[in-house]
């Protein structure tokens, strides 16, 4: 009797979760089709902002087991819609992940972070760069730590600035990464471009 209790259980989560993941992408697509009807420019920027941080929720719910997050799949599913972002420009998201899952709870928050990082590479860190590609890396570190990598092979900025109030979606993740007990830091790659690498605890 238990075990049928328990497969019930399990099921009803997963129709939850289903149920969840597709209101989300309804949200998205609401957002987008308003920001595209819509003559304003910021307006518009706005709406597709908030289209793709819903859109990016609604793809973690698919990823959530038990009080769980498969995160390393996430990672790579997500890196198709990031491929599609910059429409009519061929970009490249390489993606290399450790087998790892982290907690529920701060699942929604890694997933916003790494969509703001990944969204500020495709904006800025591509611009005059001759090899359009982004690289996503997330390992394992000693003392139960994670360490989450977002590079970009563009022509970078002083790292110095980028808690600019303009630059909103590092300001945001900043912010974001006290959320997990991370701590988020830019740095200029060896070979140009700009490295944000999250440290956050397991």
């Amino acid at each position: 009797m238990a075990e049928h209790e328990g497969e019930r259980d399990a099921e009803a989560a997963s129709e939850v979760r289903h149920r969840t993941a597709n209101t989300l992408q309804l949200l998205a697509t609401l957002a987008r089709m308003r920001g595209q009807k819509t003559s304003d420019l910021e307006a518009r920027r706005q709406l597709t902002w908030m289209a793709e941080a819903i859109g990016a929720l609604g793809a973690l719910e698919r990823r959530r087991s038990g009080d769980t997050v498969d995160f390393a799949a996430y990672l790579e599913e997500m890196a198709q819609v990031w491929r599609r972002r910059q429409a009519g420009q061929a970009v490249e998201v390489l993606v290399e992940v450790d087998d790892l899952k982290v907690r529920d709870q701060a699942a929604s928050t890694l997933a916003l972070i790494t969509n703001e990082l990944v969204g500020n590479a495709l904006t800025h860190g591509l611009v005059g760069a001759e090899a359009r590609r982004i690289h996503i890396t997330l390992r394992r570190d000693v003392g139960g730590l994670a360490r989450l990598m977002v590079a970009d092979g563009g022509p970078g900025f002083d790292p110095a600035s980028a808690n600019r109030r303009e630059r909103f979606g590092l300001w945001l993740a900043r912010s974001l990464a006290g959320q997990v007990r991370g701590e988020l830091d830019l740095q200029r790659g060896p070979n140009g471009g700009i490295r944000a690498q999250l440290t956050f605890p397991i």
